[in-house]
């Protein structure tokens, strides 16, 4: 029994701020989901769409570029695929 009491008197005044911690943690990350939440529900904005075509259409360019980066290199330097590490 004094054992007990005597762990309790140590770590006394470690548990109400802890238990702050972990309360205010919980609230903080309830609050983000929420908000996350309705994000998603809403959808995106007309910039945050108008933001995702742009860098689509730059994806997709840069795409076509590399597929012409590759065909010339296919064509003047035999090989090269095999010599370049991924």
């Amino acid at each position: 029994m004094d054992s007990i009491a005597s762990i309790v008197a140590v770590l006394g005044p470690f548990l109400v701020p802890l238990g702050g911690m972990v309360l205010a943690f919980f609230l903080i990350r309830m609050r983000h989901e929420s908000r996350m939440r309705q994000m998603n529900v809403q959808g995106l904005s007309h910039e945050e769409q108008r933001a995702l075509a742009e860098m689509s259409e730059l994806a997709r360019r840069m795409e076509q570029r590399i597929d012409n980066l590759e065909r010339v290199l296919d064509s003047e330097v035999a090989g090269w695929r095999s010599r370049v590490p991924l």
